[in-house]
């Protein structure tokens, strides 16, 4: 009896460290998952290419060189835009412009007449990294009248320095229909 005794005890043992490890397991993916927020996207998406005269672009300005960051972004957004139907041209009838900006999370508005309003977003108790706030504009105006295409604004927060993931799902958002509603977590 003793012999199969001590065979339970193991066997509960082993039970009881399979579940430690579940549960490891489930905070780290928790951790991991609170590191990269889901992107957020204010303003319309350009319209299809195929909707348009002539759906020829030309970038306002290039990347400063060196800049990796830039140049990776404008490589995804020229992608995309040929993906819908867009194609570059010197002479292109829409400038592109694009802009990537980066704060802290906490970020000092000031208003006319009032002092300075502060926004800071509660902290996830799970994040162990300092997140900022990754902002992509994205616009296009016709160069013939000066008339707006369109205009969005998509936002997340991350963690860490390398955003090769985080890039592509905020152009995939500025130019497809796909990103969380306003005002959500991100943006």
């Amino acid at each position: 009896m003793s012999l199969s005794g001590s065979f339970v005890y193991g066997r509960q043992d082993r039970g009881k460290g399979m579940q430690m490890r579940r549960v490891v397991a489930a905070a780290l993916i928790m951790a991991l998952a609170a590191c990269t927020s889901p992107v957020g996207r204010e303003g319309p998406v350009p319209p299809a290419g195929k909707a348009l005269d002539d759906a020829s672009f030309v970038l306002a300005s290039a990347p400063i060189a060196g800049d990796s960051v830039a140049s990776e972004m404008v490589s995804l957004m020229r992608r995309a835009l040929v993906a819908k139907g867009y194609r570059e041209a010197p002479d292109g009838r829409y400038r592109l412009e694009v802009g990537l900006a980066v704060a802290p999370l906490q970020v000092a508005v000031r208003g006319d007449g009032d002092g300075p309003i502060s926004r800071e977003e509660a902290r996830n108790p799970v994040v162990l990294c300092r997140p900022r706030r990754y902002v992509l504009t994205t616009g296009m105006i016709d160069r013939t009248d000066g008339k707006l295409l369109f205009r969005n604004m998509t936002a997340a927060r991350h963690c860490g320095t390398s955003l090769d993931k985080l890039l592509p799902r905020m152009v995939e958002a500025a130019i497809s229909s796909q990103a969380s509603p306003p005002g959500g977590r991100g943006s």
